[in-house]
C-alpha cells in the first residue's frame, strides 16, 4: 500500500489542475480489451492480487467514478474492502436519474452518493432519489451529444473537496474522458484470457483511425496478471 501511495503521489505531483481533479483511469481488461460479456455482464477478469490493488488505488482517491450502466449491471459498492483505507466518494454519471431506489450504493455505509445528472430532470425524480439516499449534482450536457458536460462534471466534483478522482468505468464512461482528454493516469491491468467481450474503447479515442500515444510507462506483474501504469500523450500524433 505503502509503494502504492508512494507511485501515486510521484506522478500526481506533475500536475496541478486549478478547476478539476488528477483523473486516474483504472480498469481490467483481458488480452483481447474486454472488460464484460458482450451482454454487459459483469466477468472477474483480474486477480486477488489485482483486486487488492484496485481497493488499494480507491483508498488512495478521494472520490470514484462510473456510469449509471455499470450500476444497473453490477450494483457496485464502489468501496474499500479488500484493504485498510477510507472509502473514497461514490459518484455517478446518471443523466435521467436512472439509478435504482433499491440499488446498494444508496444502502451503504460510506456516505451518500453523488449523482450526476441532466439539469432539467423533473424535481419528482430528483426528491425521489434524494429520498432514497443520494445528492443530486445538477449539470449541462453537450450540445453535440446530449451527454453530460464532463469539463463541468469535474468542476462540480472539484468545488466540493474532490483532488484525486478515480474512473472505473464502463467502457462509454473511460471512452467518453479518454476523448476528451481529461485522463492524467491510466493503471491498466492485462489479465491472460481471452473473453470475446465488450470492448473498453467503445470509439477512437482520437475522433480518427490514429492510435493514441502512451508515455512514462511502466508495468508490474500480480500473480498472473501484468499492469500497465501510463501517462496519455495528448499530443497530435
Amino acid at each position: 500500500m505503502e509503494e502504492l501511495a508512494r507511485e501515486l503521489n510521484r506522478v500526481a505531483a506533475t500536475l496541478h489542475h486549478p478547476e478539476r481533479p488528477f483523473v486516474t483511469v483504472s480498469y481490467a481488461q483481458s488480452i483481447d480489451g474486454s472488460i464484460a460479456t458482450r451482454r454487459r455482464r459483469p466477468l472477474p477478469i483480474s486477480g486477488p492480487g489485482a483486486m487488492r490493488m484496485t481497493h488499494g488505488l480507491r483508498a488512495l482517491h478521494d472520490g470514484i467514478l462510473v456510469g449509471i450502466e455499470t450500476v444497473l449491471a453490477d450494483d457496485p459498492q464502489l468501496s474499500v474492502r479488500l484493504v485498510e483505507g477510507p472509502h473514497p466518494q461514490p459518484v455517478v454519471l446518471d443523466t435521467r436519474l436512472r439509478t435504482p431506489l433499491e440499488a446498494r450504493l444508496l444502502k451503504g455505509e460510506n456516505g451518500r452518493p453523488w449523482l450526476v445528472g441532466a439539469m432539467e430532470n423533473p424535481q419528482d425524480k430528483v426528491k425521489a432519489i434524494t429520498a432514497a439516499g443520494a445528492d443530486v449534482l445538477p449539470c449541462r450536457r453537450e450540445e453535440n451529444n446530449g451527454r453530460l458536460d464532463l469539463t463541468q462534471t469535474l468542476r462540480l466534483l472539484h468545488k466540493r473537496g474532490i483532488r484525486r478522482l478515480m474512473v472505473e468505468g464502463g467502457a462509454r464512461v473511460i471512452t467518453s474522458f479518454v476523448r476528451a482528454q481529461l485522463v492524467d493516469l491510466f493503471i491498466i491491468t492485462i489479465a491472460p484470457k481471452l473473453v470475446g467481450g465488450l470492448q473498453v474503447m467503445t470509439a477512437p479515442p482520437n475522433g480518427s483511425e490514429a492510435p493514441m500515444a502512451l508515455t512514462e510507462i511502466h508495468y508490474d506483474r500480480l500473480e498472473d496478471d501484468l499492469v500497465l501504469w501510463a501517462r496519455p500523450d495528448w499530443r497530435d500524433p
